[in-house]
């Protein structure tokens, strides 16, 4: 906050404006904003990755545009809430809308859940909760009868729940049945203000009660957000636009801005700039801690302007203070304790080839080029296409921009250390998860080299490669051949335990290290892998028949020897990019 004295107390996950100044939280001054997000056309639509500061930029919205409805036109409890911030220093655009409009502000972040009645519930209970908090309009003379038995069953979430008709007819236009209300009883035009509008929506889509949901949230916004007279301004947040879902068709005076859009006014609204996260530690005398924080949760880029994650910083500094040595806390990677990771995971077992190289490109630190289309649609979401699952990350903050280009494909890199290890974690917890398809097409290929079928285990790990992506060893950071070998350890990582015993890389055994061996589960037969990484044209073929021979040359087989084993068999793997040859060598045991 830029208060003469800002009070040395730090809140994280706090998204109401009012407790920041009321309890003397430390509160960056974003209000400057408020003019050109009110100014922006009638209806706006801000999309931002998540934790991104939506909901308090909402929050503030509503404390500033709200008028007292007990005292309409007296103004001075706002006036004494944004006393000294940035906002009062216009006063123009203070003395036209500060305390001077109807205000219908709801967050649908709740009301996503993993199924279609719990998220109906949710939603009702959000509505239900909004409309007892207009009670007093049931009591209005300029309130219609018909208005005001709406309102009272809105205010009912066991009803709007039941299924019928009038239920349905009554959660579907509560918004619209507020506004109204309001704007009779005042004469003044409500302003709405939905905050994580897509929440729903996307939770509908990835867990397949999608039809389900959009029956009850299109007709929530469509008819409130077009021509209305009863609403003056209509402003959303989310992630993504989502524009085919028929809520915004036909919508006049529309604006979207998201973290592709070229509009300097709105880039620095939502997320931390570097000042004004080096101004928060250094109030609280951690500014040596700046450089962590930038490596953490920094990187996010919006019109070219440098962003870090609000609620990261925030949590992250909050961390700093209950401790007595902050120096030694290392920065958490708060991303990974969310649910919406699953996305990673999910998309996962579709992995084309390009794909793949694409994740192990953003994992080892460069960036990808991608095409995005800003008009995706939740309601055909198949995490087979990859322009979705692509669109998905940008927009929900897992990647950023990195480079803008033409035609809607754009570079894009992942922002910074916390969302990094956000993709090592779900990768590898894919990879080691035995009942992944990875897992299953893995017994297959283990299976052929404890049988001597070199061919059907080149044909199974040819296609188990082309979807691999390794997080253990960086292809920029270490040889070639630690990328394949952490592609041999995962999918070892990820066999039946009825079928691999005593598996073992990097093994010292004969005259050096063996890539990688193991026996079968009864132990009568023991395999070893030696893997070779090629470039150029040398040939795939002649590079594993080396391999193979090196297997016998250096006696890697002698760790396996044993009066159980029955059968040795050695395995040369050449590998060249996401294409691999097996060569086999039966060894006397």
């Amino acid at each position: 906050m830029t208060a003469e004295k800002p009070a040395l107390r730090v809140k994280s996950g706090t998204e109401d404006f009012a407790k920041y100044i009321k309890y003397g939280y430390y509160y960056v001054d974003k209000t400057q904003y408020l003019r050109p997000i009110f100014d922006a056309d009638d209806r706006l639509l801000i999309l931002r990755p998540r934790r991104f500061g939506k909901t308090l930029t909402m929050s503030t919205l509503k404390y500033f545009l709200e008028m007292d409805y007990e005292n309409p036109d007296d103004t001075s409890k706002q006036r004494e809430l944004f006393k000294g911030l940035k906002v009062s220093e216009d006063q123009e655009f203070c003395e036209a809308n500060l305390g001077r409009h109807p205000v219908v502000f709801v967050s649908l972040k709740d009301a996503g859940q993993e199924t279609f009645q719990s998220s109906l519930g949710a939603l009702a209970e959000t509505l239900a909760e909004l409309a007892v908090g207009f009670d007093w309009l049931t009591r209005s003379d300029a309130v219609s009868a018909k208005d005001k038995k709406a309102l009272e069953r809105l205010q009912d979430p066991d009803f709007l729940c039941s299924g019928t008709d009038t239920a349905n007819r009554t959660l579907q236009h509560s918004l619209t049945t507020l506004c109204r209300a309001l704007h009779r009883h005042f004469g003044r035009q409500a302003v709405i203000l939905i905050d994580e509008y897509d929440v729903p929506l996307q939770k509908a889509a990835m867990n397949d009660f999608y039809n389900d949901m959009i029956r009850i949230i299109r007709p929530l916004f469509s008819v409130l957000l077009k021509t209305n007279p009863d609403v003056s301004k209509g402003i959303l947040t989310g992630c993504l636009k989502a524009t085919k879902e028929g809520i915004f068709t036909g919508l006049n005076n529309y604006t979207v801005n998201s973290v592709l859009t070229q509009n300097r006014n709105l880039c620095t609204a939502l997320g931390f700039t570097p000042d004004e996260v080096m101004e928060m530690l250094s109030c609280f005398g951690l500014e040596k801690q700046y450089d962590k924080a930038r490596e953490y949760y920094d990187g996010y880029s919006v019109y070219g302007r440098d962003l870090f994650c609000p609620w990261d910083v925030t949590s992250y500094i909050s961390s700093l203070l209950a401790s007595d040595d902050p120096g030694k806390i290392k920065p958490e990677a708060f991303w990974n304790n969310t649910s919406d990771n699953r996305i990673i995971t999910q998309y996962m077992p579709n992995l084309s080839a390009d794909d793949a190289q694409k994740l192990q490109d953003l994992v080892d630190g460069r960036s990808i080029k991608v095409a995005i289309d800003e008009g995706m649609n939740y309601g055909t979401l198949n995490l087979s296409e990859s322009s979705q699952f692509w669109n998905i990350l940008v927009y929900t903050g897992y990647l950023t921009l990195a480079k803008r280009g033409t035609d809607d494909v754009h570079e894009f890199r992942i922002p910074n250390a916390e969302v990094r290890k956000c993709f090592e974690k779900n990768i590898k917890a894919y990879y080691d998860d035995k009942q992944s398809p990875y897992g299953a097409a893995t017994a297959k290929m283990i299976s052929a080299l404890l049988s001597g079928d070199a061919e059907t285990a080149n044909a199974e790990l040819d296609m188990l490669l082309r979807g691999f992506v390794s997080v253990r060893d960086s292809a920029t950071r270490a040889p070639k051949e630690n990328f394949y070998q952490g592609f041999i350890n995962g999918l070892f990582a990820a066999a039946d335990e009825n079928l691999v015993f005593e598996y073992r890389s990097n093994r010292e055994s004969g005259d050096g290290y063996a890539d990688a061996l193991f026996k079968s589960k009864n132990r009568h037969i023991g395999v070893v892998l030696e893997l070779k990484a090629v470039s150029g044209s040398e040939s795939l073929e002649k590079a594993a028949d080396l391999a193979a021979e090196q297997i016998e040359q250096k006696n890697y087989i002698a760790a396996l020897k044993n009066p159980a084993t029955h059968k040795l068999y050695g395995y040369g793997i050449a590998f060249r990019g996401r294409e691999c040859v097996i060569s086999f060598k039966e060894i006397k045991a």
